[in-house]
């Protein structure tokens, strides 16, 4: 595999516990019931928009999305690195890659100044050719577009090209694609996945990646 396009939330980075508090901190602001920890996990990898529509449907409160919107996105962008860190071992996998001449890149659902700032936030930004965010092109994923606007853009091939994520959407815009896909078993999803979707291989943990690409 010569281009490896990454996930970032539940991928290479685990940023739930933030998301988490800033979500409810939100809920707290406008009065409203907090959600436990792990029924925010659940809904996160549709970006910042779908969270806080499941979150507050849940609720049955859509009618206060535009408030909870609009106070979590400042809330959060202060509160970007509380607790997001890298995944143990991707640091090194980055490094490794770039050493054996990969062609690495970012397509994220997350907005693309959040994804960026939260990279160079933890030192690794350098280490793509690109990042994308949710709000990078007018589809996001599961829609294939952020896939192929960068295999366009640097001439990958399609069977050199692997995808590397952890839910529905990374395997559903690969897939449409014909890109191979890489499941990140450590991440937000659980194996209940697999039982819908069909992936070439499963990563255990970040370094396991090694194993596949090189």
């Amino acid at each position: 595999m010569q281009y490896i396009l990454f996930d970032l939330d539940g991928t290479l980075i685990d940023s739930k516990l933030d998301l988490a508090n800033a979500l409810n901190e939100s809920f707290e602001h406008f009065g409203l019931k907090k959600l436990p920890n792990e029924k925010i996990y659940s809904f996160v990898g549709n970006g910042v928009r779908r969270l806080i529509e499941d979150s507050l449907g849940f609720l049955g409160k859509l009618d206060m999305f535009p408030y909870v919107f609009n106070h979590f996105l400042t809330h959060y962008h202060e509160h970007l690195l509380d607790n997001t860190k890298l995944y143990e071992g991707m640091d090194e996998v980055l490094e490794i890659l770039k050493k054996r001449n990969r062609k690495m890149f970012v397509v994220s659902n997350k907005s693309e100044i959040f994804a960026k700032e939260i990279l160079k936030g933890l030192g690794v930004d350098h280490y793509f050719e690109q990042i994308v965010g949710g709000d990078t092109f007018p589809y996001k994923k599961p829609h294939p577009q952020p896939v192929i606007e960068i295999l366009r853009k640097y001439g990958a091939k399609r069977d050199l090209s692997l995808m590397v994520g952890d839910s529905e959407n990374d395997i559903e815009a690969a897939k449409a694609v014909g890109l191979y896909v890489g499941w990140a078993a450590y991440g937000f999803r659980d194996e209940t996945i697999l039982k819908k979707y069909t992936v070439d291989f499963v990563i255990q943990r970040p370094l396991d990646l090694l194993d596949y690409v090189l």
